[in-house]
């Protein structure tokens, strides 16, 4: 069985892997904007940059196309928009995973959020599902609330600072974790202040995982 959590945000998805011999594979998502590879990386990438190079996760990089302030086109565009990027991961999973059976663990939406960008997240979210549902299945997939998932961490009301300390302390006493290039080079990292990107979006999908795997557990007691 093929567990894998999924954190997306519009900018910098975040993807856990736990395989079939229990071991982790991280990977991560962007938005280069298009730019050149022969460019130096924006600073807002340069985290990626550096676990790319050390082999900590594997990046996939994708151009969001959004770009009319025109209302009409806009939302036109995001419609193109969501379906790539939604077909993207989708496709790259399966790529790494053929023939494999898989359960996909994602977290729900924040209903006390509101604004632009939870109204876009939603969208984006939503054709994401689609595309998961159609290419493994409706019942491959679990929605948890975001309650639930950071409760797994530890506190049902964690911040993104709390849920990173979590995943640097271990609190699951993962040994396959430990093992990661991953958690070797973010355990000792102070991130009280700044949490760069892809950091929190990988240590959210971990805890997805988590969380699939203890209701799961929970399910067959």
């Amino acid at each position: 069985m093929i567990y894998i959590g999924i954190d997306f945000s519009l900018n910098s998805p975040g993807v856990c892997i736990k395989d079939n011999d229990g071991e982790y594979t991280f990977l991560s998502f962007y938005n280069d904007s298009g730019r050149d590879p022969a460019k130096p990386t924006l600073k807002a990438f340069k985290t990626h940059e550096e676990l790319l190079e050390k082999n900590a996760l594997i990046v996939s990089t994708y151009n969001r196309i959004v770009s009319s302030k025109d209302f009409l086109t806009r939302e036109r565009q995001k419609i193109i928009d969501a379906n790539s990027i939604a077909n993207q991961i989708v496709n790259f999973i399966d790529s790494l995973y053929p023939n494999e059976t898989i359960k996909i663990s994602l977290e729900g939406f924040s209903y006390g959020s509101k604004g632009n960008s939870f109204i876009d997240m939603v969208q984006y979210n939503s054709f994401l599902r689609y595309r998961l549902s159609e290419k493994f299945g409706a019942k491959s997939i679990y929605v948890f609330q975001p309650s639930h998932v950071k409760k797994t961490a530890g506190k049902g009301n964690a911040n993104k600072h709390y849920m990173v300390k979590a995943f640097q302390d271990d609190v699951f006493n993962d040994d396959k974790l430990r093992s990661t290039t991953l958690w070797q080079w973010c355990k000792d990292k102070d991130y009280s202040e700044k949490i760069p990107k892809p950091i929190d979006d990988i240590v959210d999908s971990y805890f997805l995982v988590q969380t699939i795997l203890k209701y799961e557990n929970q399910i067959k007691t």
